[in-house]
């Protein structure tokens, strides 16, 4: 990499520190939170609505009496029996391995329907613990809710092998296709060598003044940003509820609780993000208009800017012209990527608001700095970035990249 003067960087991407944020990484990551919630989920689940049943299959039958067995004001089952298991006599007033289950009070008073004071009937006793009995271990469909959890396990663990292998192979298609296109056809470098002229461009940019596109998208990135977060919070909450509910009732879940800590904070912060988002889409939106969106090294554009959008609340503004490299390697199995802006120059900086709401200057691009590239691995990007200071609310900050073409051959 070349040396840079001015306000460029005179350190090389390969002496950074790396950020292991590949493809493959990323996917574990994002994956292995539903492996681990659908994990739990199941386990927490499973111990409350399936585990309980199964353990009362092999437990003893053995005759009872009903001696209560009403449904009191308030809607609570009062259901006491009474059995002698080995000469010894036990009163006990579960009804069925599924004691945490809320049921309806038509559920309950059909219970008392069938079980009235006196009645002689079976339970079934813990042989282990007699004291623990049951009157009825028929199948509750409430059980098959502990499948749900294991479809979120599934999915982070297909998610977790099957992701990062299809988004390297798909990367690496688009990637070599780019890069062909790139070194056959339009590469800032291919036209340094071949071309005589100043007239190489990028397909699809136009000659002439013309309208930036900003790479912020704040509306879209709002959307995506709710629709996690009620998704994600739509998952905790349930196992957060049970957590509520064991402490009401007296039990003290430490690790349960622990346990969801992060998760919760999680999804607060998706809310919290989703909220500054939100209030980020009334921020006033600048335009920029260069006269050339194309420019050789060491040539000049006029560029003008104007916001849409009242621009009083902005204490101070700037606009920088930005050039960065991003690099992609392999260390081992992992994939490293790593960013670097190797120039960094402001144009721009108001705090007066009259003169922020549109204005003009000149955009130099520096001789001895390095064209737009493009290739599978390595890649120069240029852009013009504007950012607005404001108290106490989202600060505006949109890019917009420009084309920076390799030095005329012809002066």
């Amino acid at each position: 990499m070349v040396e840079f003067n001015g306000t460029s960087s005179s350190k090389a991407l390969s002496h950074s520190k790396a950020t292991p944020f590949g493809c493959g990484c990323f996917f574990v990551f994002f994956f292995g939170i539903f492996f681990l919630i659908g994990t739990f989920g199941t386990i927490l689940l499973g111990s409350d609505l399936v585990l309980p049943y199964l353990q009362a299959l092999s437990w003893t039958e053995n005759p009872c009496v009903i001696t209560q067995s009403q449904v009191e004001p308030n809607g609570h089952l009062n259901l006491e029996y009474e059995y002698t298991y080995l000469g010894k006599q036990y009163t006990q007033t579960q009804y069925d391995a599924y004691e945490s289950t809320i049921k309806s009070r038509d559920e309950r008073q059909e219970i008392v329907n069938e079980n009235p004071v006196g009645k002689k009937t079976v339970c079934y006793v813990n042989s282990e613990e007699p004291q623990d009995a049951i009157l009825s271990r028929q199948f509750n469909p409430i059980s098959l809710f502990a499948l749900i959890p294991m479809l979120f396990a599934a999915v982070g663990l297909i998610g977790m092998i099957a992701g990062p292998i299809l988004t390297r192979r798909f990367s690496n298609k688009i990637a070599e296709a780019q890069e062909n296109a790139a070194f056959q056809n339009s590469s800032p470098l291919a036209a340094s060598l071949t071309s005589q002229t100043r007239d190489w461009q990028e397909p699809g940019i136009t000659s002439g003044p013309q309208e930036l596109k900003s790479d912020d998208h704040p509306k879209r990135n709002f959307i995506f940003c709710l629709l996690f977060s009620m998704f994600w919070c739509g998952i905790v909450s349930i196992f957060v509820f049970d957590t509520i509910s064991q402490w009401r009732q007296g039990e003290q879940p430490w690790m349960q609780t622990l346990f969801m800590t992060p998760f919760v904070v999680i999804g607060l912060g998706g809310l919290g993000g989703s909220v500054y988002l939100f209030l980020k889409i009334f921020n006033p939106v600048p335009k920029l208009v260069v006269s050339e969106r194309a420019i050789p090294l060491g040539e000049t554009i006029r560029m003008k800017w104007i916001f849409d959008g009242q621009v009083s609340s902005i204490r101070k503004m700037t606009i920088h012209l930005v050039g960065t490299e991003w690099i992609q390697y392999r260390r081992g199995t992992n994939t490293h990527t790593e960013t670097d802006d190797f120039y960094t120059q402001e144009l721009v900086e108001i705090t007066d608001p009259m003169q922020m709401e549109m204005g003009e200057v000149k955009v130099t691009i520096p001789a001895e700095t390095m064209h737009s590239f493009h290739a599978v691995s390595n890649r120069i990007q240029w852009k013009l970035q504007i950012k607005g200071d404001i108290a106490r609310w989202p600060d505006v900050d949109q890019s917009f990249g420009i084309t920076v073409l390799p030095k005329s051959l012809h002066r």
